[in-house]
């Protein structure tokens, strides 16, 4: 029997139906098949906020084999360099060396742009005819060329907090404050920067503007005047 047109039509059709839906099986078992993957999300701490990244360490100063000599021979074979520059405008070339405490050697980053660290001895080394001179230095005391820094305790200090940076306008800026007084005793922290008009490193004044007067005792303290 011929059939029509319109029976013809049908036909398509429904085999266009059986088409589509073998596709649209064909795509389900498919995903089925694919494992899925989780987005990976960001390492969360106990308290439900993201876990904070380590801060990262300050890397070792690479300083030359002079630098190292004049640091060693100047504070011993504990002697290292903490920091070097070329300052123009505030005495040329200079090291910052320092021993640090046995049981804290690790350097600590401070405030933006400074770095901490626990010292015994601390020197600021320059050169001058031909080998490396002390243009500071910190001990027991603080003291430059001429005389003890104003502000710093009058009996012996065993150990410093030091906290340094460095600009090429100032040099070296640093602080002391000392780490193991009597008990009673509150710590002063004293604040050190290149004098210009003086050429060395000087105490800087409370309001930091200028400096304070050398003494030629520590603390100031008065000598005592034998009959």
């Amino acid at each position: 029997m011929r059939r029509t047109v319109r029976d013809l039509g049908i036909l398509v059709l429904a085999a266009a139906g059986t088409l589509g839906a073998l596709a649209i099986y064909d795509r389900s078992q498919h995903a089925a098949a694919t494992p899925s993957v989780p987005a990976t999300a960001a390492p969360v701490a106990s308290s439900g906020t993201p876990a904070a990244r380590p801060a990262a360490q300050p890397a070792a100063v690479d300083a030359s084999a002079e630098a190292q000599a004049a640091a060693r021979a100047t504070l011993g074979p504990d002697g290292e360099v903490l920091a070097y520059g070329d300052f123009p405008k505030a005495g040329g070339r200079q090291y910052l060396a320092a021993q640090r405490m046995p049981t804290t050697a690790a350097t600590s980053a401070g405030r933006e742009g400074e770095t901490a660290a626990e010292v015994i001895r601390v020197s600021i080394l320059v050169p001058g005819n031909g080998s490396w001179k002390e243009a500071f230095r910190a001990d027991e005391h603080l003291k430059n060329r001429r005389g003890y820094l104003e502000g710093a305790p009058a009996e012996p200090v065993s150990a410093w907090h030091l906290v340094y940076s460095k600009t090429p306008e100032s040099g070296f800026r640093l602080e002391f404050t000392p780490v193991g007084l009597p008990s009673g005793k509150k710590p002063a922290t004293v604040s050190v920067a290149w004098n210009a008009g003086r050429g060395e490193y000087d105490a800087v004044k409370a309001s930091g503007k200028g400096f304070r007067e050398t003494s030629a005792t520590p603390g100031n303290v008065p000598v005592p005047v034998k009959p």
